[in-house]
């Protein structure tokens, strides 16, 4: 079973071209000034990391098809599905339980109890259920998914001997600070890249 085991660049100078997710997918130009700066830059490999079902349906296709049309490797990141199983089930059974409270709840209003203390208690329960449901689906997402995309790309560069080389990242704009984060404190140097704007407007973060 694998674990979320960091490894260092070793020395490496890496530059990483990050690239947030617009609503859609990419225009046409947008797709040329891409080309541009693939012409421009050799990149080692690409990392694409959506997984919602909008981005597969009307992003993750084309995006992946156009990095096979100009040979770029790819690798599409998610949380393993055995970590995801482990922590979603602690998010299942607190949604169970906040629905089982809120039938109660319901019950309580149909018979004119709304105004009750125990239908109060009930109501602050299932308030405090939910904020803690909402912070374990984010905590899911947006800390312990960018470590495992942090993880998969130490590892492929552990296994590339260039001591020079660039990466492209197709990343969901939830996820950009604190990928930003965790690739400054790996020493991986971080080029924000917007492709609806000219590549002068890149900006080395």
């Amino acid at each position: 079973m694998e674990v979320l085991e960091l490894k260092p660049i070793n020395g490496k100078k890496v530059n990483l071209y990050l690239i947030r997710r617009k609503e859609n997918d990419f225009f046409e130009s947008e797709y040329d000034d891409l080309k541009e700066l693939i012409k421009n830059e050799e990149f080692r490999f690409a990392i694409v990391d959506f997984n919602d079902i909008d981005s597969k349906k009307y992003y993750q296709n084309p995006l992946l098809d156009f990095l096979n049309k100009i040979h770029v490797p790819y690798y599409n990141i998610d949380i393993p599905e055995y970590v995801k199983n482990y922590l979603y089930v602690d998010i299942l059974n607190t949604e169970l339980q906040v629905n089982e409270l809120e039938s109660e709840y319901e019950s309580l209003i149909f018979n004119n109890q709304e105004d009750t203390f125990k239908a109060e208690s009930l109501k602050s329960w299932i308030d405090l259920l939910k904020s803690e449901l909402e912070y374990k689906k984010k905590h899911l997402e947006l800390i312990v998914k960018p470590r495992w995309i942090l993880k998969k790309i130490l590892d492929v560069l552990d296994d590339i001997k260039n001591e020079k080389l660039s990466i492209l990242h197709f990343t969901n704009e939830e996820l950009y600070s604190e990928l930003k984060k965790l690739f400054k404190e790996n020493k991986i140097k971080v080029i924000k890249y917007d492709v609806n704007k000219k590549n002068i407007h890149s900006l080395v973060i």
